[in-house]
């Protein structure tokens, strides 16, 4: 696997380089650039099979690597390497990019790279937009074809199905990932979700109503009619309360 890193602090390009020399003979680091524009020329030299990417850099952020290169020359892979905050995270996870925090550790490594040799698809255009609007817009799904992007105002809940989530839109589609719905508690974060059940995670913008009866009930836009823990209903109700919804 040949690959480039890309950033523009020293320290940080010496430790990565470090654990891939001592940990992955596979690898071969190909260069080392220190901005997107001596990035683009090593690709266009090199091309290289994986990047190692920094988002934030002088001049061009590690994100628009990508306006300087025409769609047919991404064929590598990129993993992003960042010290983003958490809400950077959220976007890395939605769009199903891959990535790892700085200060770089194997198992991290590790994690990314057997992804990349998965073949898993990297989706530059959603984290794109996930990072650069003030709040997100789309969730990546791996399915069994490839991925399918959504749109987070036409999700009407996720169903938990043992190691299966279920996504049921408002076009009444399901879309199942093979992840537990554990995996997707971040989108409780994103504004308009939470997780009312065990078993389900509501957007709570797709309310129709409330009903109180036999321990309460949310019923969906579509009808659907979802199950509150007691735990949850008064989080719930507060939520209407407080937001006036």
């Amino acid at each position: 696997m040949n690959v480039i890193i890309v950033d523009d602090e020293k320290n940080a390009r010496l430790a990565l380089r470090g654990i891939l020399e001592e940990n992955f003979p596979e690898v071969t680091i190909l260069e080392e650039c220190i901005d997107v524009p001596s990035a683009v020329k090593s690709i266009h030299k090199h091309q290289p099979d994986l990047v190692f990417l920094d988002i934030s850099m002088p001049g061009y952020s590690g994100l628009e690597l990508f306006k300087f290169l025409d769609d047919n020359e991404i064929r590598f892979k990129v993993v992003f390497v960042t010290a983003y905050s958490e809400y950077a995270v959220n976007a890395f996870e939605l769009s199903a990019a891959d990535y790892i925090l700085k200060p770089v550790r194997l198992e991290a490594l590790q994690r990314a790279l057997n992804k990349v040799k998965e073949n898993k698809i990297n989706n530059i255009k959603v984290l794109q937009e996930n990072l650069e609007e003030p709040h997100y817009k789309k969730v990546a799904l791996q399915t069994g074809d490839g991925l399918t992007f959504l749109l987070l105002e036409n999700i009407l809940y996720l169903k938990a199905d043992g190691s299966y989530t279920h996504f049921i839109t408002t076009d009444n589609k399901k879309i199942t990932v093979t992840k537990k719905i554990a995996d997707f508690e971040r989108l409780e974060q994103m504004g308009s979700f939470l997780r009312i059940h065990r078993s389900h995670l509501i957007n709570y913008n797709r309310i129709q109503k409330i009903m109180k009866q036999d321990g309460g009930t949310v019923v969906m836009d579509n009808g659907d009619m979802l199950s509150i823990s007691s735990d949850k209903k008064q989080q719930l109700l507060d939520l209407f309360e407080r937001n006036k919804l």
